[in-house]
């Protein structure tokens, strides 16, 4: 029997991690407590260092388990040189958690005005200095990259499926989707409206903020707390994003006893 506590989307604000798990009662030495992290650690936020030095041990330890999220799946694309293209620096807040990893301001438009005096950088300009810090990144810190790619899509106990996004509704077996895993974490808010036939456990989400699922869904609009955590209309599915690194929030969803 364990006491788990579920977290999403933190996306780079540890302090505001640390003081809700601290609210919320979770003791990162009690063998009974256990820490799931429903994707996206990183991007956006400053402090995506801190949450990777916190979470790894504790993983190491069993006392947590890091569910894989879409911005894990663009970190990982980016470390093994899958991606050049500057995209997702640029728009979806990797370069705060480059920055974080390097230690540097800004730093691929540091390196093309400090180091190689670049006024109009283009995309082999952003490959190139791509390359050389994922090196950096990979060698200062060599379990990183192995221990993203051994994050799971989803984490199931006796009567919940954690997840960062969705599951396969329209596959006979969800646990074999027809709709891969690294396309099910981009979902757009779809699957908070879906029945769920295809298993009797109820699914906790992060990926789309609770406050967007409001008006998405024209539901729970006179709840105070926008960024609160969301339950669905058939009650199978709770949405926990707080879009914490705009809130400065954290939902922290604890089930009592149960069964992995």
């Amino acid at each position: 029997m364990k006491k788990i506590f579920v977290i999403a989307d933190i996306h780079g604000c540890y302090d505001e991690m640390v003081k809700a798990l601290k609210k919320a009662g979770f003791d990162e030495n009690n063998d009974e407590h256990l820490l799931v992290t429903a994707g996206d650690m990183f991007d956006r936020g400053t402090k995506s260092v801190s949450i990777f030095e916190y979470l790894y041990p504790l993983c190491n330890k069993g006392r947590a388990v890091c569910v894989r999220g879409n911005h894990d799946d663009m970190f990982i694309d980016y470390l093994k040189g899958k991606s050049i293209t500057p995209f997702n620096y640029i728009r979806n807040g990797e370069d705060e958690t480059f920055a974080d990893f390097l230690g540097r301001t800004a730093p691929f438009e540091s390196w093309c005005a400090i180091d190689k005096n670049i006024e109009e950088p283009t995309v082999g300009d952003f490959a190139r200095w791509l390359g050389e810090a994922v090196e950096e990144i990979n060698t200062n810190y060599p379990n990183l990259l192995s221990w993203l790619k051994r994050m799971p899509y989803y984490f199931e106990t006796k009567n919940y499926i954690i997840t960062h996004a969705s599951i396969d509704t329209e596959a006979e077996d969800w646990h074999n989707p027809k709709t891969p895993w690294d396309e099910l974490v981009w979902d757009d808010g779809s699957f908070f409206g879906k029945e769920i036939l295809n298993t009797g456990k109820n699914v906790i989400i992060g990926h789309f903020g609770t406050a967007h699922l409001r008006k998405k869904y024209n539901t729970d609009l006179d709840n105070k707390n926008q960024f609160a955590p969301l339950l669905s209309e058939n009650g199978r599915i709770l949405a926990i994003d707080a879009t914490t690194n705009y809130s400065h929030q954290v939902n922290v969803t604890v089930i009592e006893d149960e069964l992995l």
